[in-house]
């Protein structure tokens, strides 16, 4: 549960880096295809004013295991991406401190590297879990509908459905009706869990061009993640090596691994209950 919980706080914030970029600066009127298009032209023209961006982000995620904290660096250069989280968990304080696990996309292949298993090429399934929040026009069906309006906060804003079938990472958006900064946004887990993500706390990071500084995610209406924006950083001269997986040094370490230090935390839990025969339940709830 964990791991699941984990994984769907950080494609939220993978989604919404890229997303909320498209906004337009202005009201529309057009049908949703012209909008796909404005949306992708205005895209096009940040990508020539941003070079490179980099945000800092504390994320805290509750788990029936405790409360877990990350802060996740992310590193954006056109369409390359690097991902830095450092996680901690104030309830195990034998878990150990400074693991850091990096993610990379070179604008090819997708990697994984972590002290635990060393350097990792991804599947095409796996990367795809972190390529496929790029480009999101390209995800959006122009069979997609505008369905209403509703409020976030205190914008005004259109709910977009999406067609019912294939495969995207949402089935709901609710854009700002003055700017198209997206707001809100629903899903389904994997388990038909209904997943909703809520931004807030927009802050212009140049010209007309905001990001929020907050992203609330609930599975079931149960908050389950909150990420605060720390630091934001645009058109620093990244440099290509940071986006080169053979510049990443491995620094292998022994140990059981976040996976066994939450099973024995969980198996500390149901002794003091005083259950038993509770091993294998916790083994499928880990790997969830």
């Amino acid at each position: 549960m964990a791991k699941k919980i984990n994984n769907v706080a950080v494609r939220v914030l993978l989604f919404t880096v890229v997303i909320l970029l498209a906004g337009l600066s202005r009201g529309f009127t057009q049908d949703w295809s012209s909008i796909l298009k404005q949306a992708e032209a205005k895209y096009a023209k940040f990508e020539n004013e941003v070079k490179d961006m980099t945000i800092v982000q504390e994320m805290k995620v509750v788990a029936p295991e405790g409360e877990m904290v990350s802060e996740i660096k992310m590193l954006k250069k056109g369409e390359k991406f690097r991902m830095e989280t450092r996680m901690r968990a104030p309830e195990a304080p034998e878990m150990p401190e400074g693991i850091e696990t990096v993610v990379i996309y070179d604008g090819k292949d997708t990697w994984m590297i972590s002290p635990l298993m060393g350097k990792k090429k991804l599947s095409g399934e796996e990367g795809k879990e972190y390529q496929k929040e790029r480009n999101w026009w390209e995800l959006v069906s122009e069979k997609a509908k505008i369905v209403g309006t509703e409020k976030v906060g205190e914008r005004e804003c259109y709910v977009v459905q999406r067609e019912e079938g294939g495969e995207y990472p949402f089935t709901k958006l609710w854009l700002d009706k003055k700017n198209l900064n997206l707001t809100k946004g629903e899903s389904k887990g994997p388990k038909k869990e209904t997943i909703v993500w809520i931004l807030s706390d927009f802050r212009k990071i140049k010209g007309d061009w905001e990001m929020p500084y907050k992203t609330e995610v609930y599975m079931d209406d149960k908050l389950i993640s909150t990420s605060l924006v720390k630091t934001l950083e645009i058109n620093q001269g990244l440099s290509d090596d940071l986006f080169n997986v053979a510049e990443v040094k491995e620094e292998k370490k022994k140990g059981p691994g976040v996976p066994g230090i939450m099973k024995k935390m969980l198996l500390e839990k149901a002794k003091e209950k005083g259950e038993e025969k509770i091993e294998e339940k916790i083994d499928e709830t880990i790997e969830e």
